[in-house]
């Protein structure tokens, strides 16, 4: 019984690092990187949810909300100086959602505007947050309660005293976000690019449902990058996702198009029509679609699991999933904003 176990919640935490990041991952920016804090001008309202096509006993979904406020100078109301924000997210996964995680962070970043015309801007933002997991035992039928007159009988206690039912922890994570063009300026550049890296688990915190030892959760890090270019009305954006944990890695490169059809020489304005394609190497292809109005964004993505480069697999470790997101920006324009995400 012990060894079933033991092998049964090993099972949840090496898929733990696919369910690290959502598809639409810059929709959930400060889930991404705590250093994405600092560069937006507007109080904004995100949200995500991700679920994977399953059977119906079978959960896997991830579920993000943040709070973002920028902070102004008083002698200044066009441009932050950085910004703060609270950020909560919550993760099922297994048969009838047995391991259940919820999280609430607050995050801090500052930025430093350098260069001709501010050309350049690096944003340094740090996380704390507190960490529960759960594990629902009674949730799975163990052998020892089987009945051989009747079968199952969920009278009988859960066999189960070498795993604590749930562990708290304090996470402390950070990053950085580096822009060139950050006004996405296309009269003076002909791009705005952007580069990141984050790492979550700064502070190794002990995740272990075994009750006689005790296990640091690795740190992970992330490495985002782009370039958005201008094409008349069309705003195209190939980007990079990289995952690394405990030498394992994952690579997501794609492209995101905003057709703009009120874009003017400096900035997209008005309604825009949103589409995306990118690909997780080993794992599924994505394509999303939105539309942008005024201050609210609505998109929707779905991943098809995928066999390329990996054929004749036994398993699919990444059944088909659908994502939602939802943001609104507080502000009275219907532009762009100065120092909003590259992206979304």
């Amino acid at each position: 019984m012990r060894k079933l176990t033991t092998i049964f919640l090993i099972s949840f935490f090496t898929c733990s690092f696919g369910q690290e990041q959502f598809s639409q991952y810059y929709a959930a920016s400060l889930y991404l990187n705590p250093g994405f804090n600092g560069i937006y001008n507007d109080i904004a309202l995100h949200m995500n949810h991700k679920r994977q096509l399953q059977t119906e006993e079978v959960i896997t979904e991830l579920t993000q909300v943040s709070f973002i406020f920028p902070i102004k100078p008083a002698s200044k109301t066009e441009r932050s100086i950085g910004g703060a924000g609270i950020m909560a997210f919550k993760e099922k996964s297994g048969i009838e959602g047995i391991y259940d995680r919820t999280s609430i962070f607050l995050n801090y970043a500052h930025n430093f505007k350098f260069g001709t015309l501010d050309g350049y801007l690096l944003s340094i933002g740090g996380q704390i947050g507190y960490d529960v997991r759960r594990l629902n035992y009674n949730s799975l039928q163990w052998g020892s309660q089987y009945n051989p007159f009747f079968g199952f009988d969920n009278s009988k206690p859960v066999p189960v005293s070498e795993f604590d039912a749930q562990k708290q922890s304090v996470i402390i994570n950070g990053g950085a976000m580096y822009y060139f063009n950050p006004d996405r300026n296309y009269l003076l550049f002909n791009y705005s690019g952007f580069i990141g890296i984050a790492a979550t688990n700064l502070n190794r915190p002990n995740t272990s449902f075994t009750v006689s030892e005790e296990t640091s959760d690795p740190i992970l890090i992330k490495y985002n990058g782009g370039i958005e270019l201008k094409f008349n009305k069309l705003f195209v954006t190939p980007s990079l996702l990289f995952l690394y944990l405990s030498k394992n890695y994952q690579y997501n490169v794609g492209l995101n198009m905003s057709w703009a059809p009120d874009a003017d020489r400096y900035a997209a304005t008005g309604t825009q029509l949103l589409f995306g394609t990118w690909y997780r190497f080993r794992d599924s292809f994505i394509i999303m679609g939105g539309i942008r109005v005024n201050q609210f964004t609505v998109r929707a993505s779905y991943d098809m699991n995928s066999d390329l480069f990996v054929p004749n697999r036994d398993i699919n470790i990444t059944p088909n999933s659908v994502e939602i997101s939802l943001q609104y920006s507080f502000t009275n324009s219907n532009a762009i904003k100065k120092f909003s995400n590259p992206i979304f």
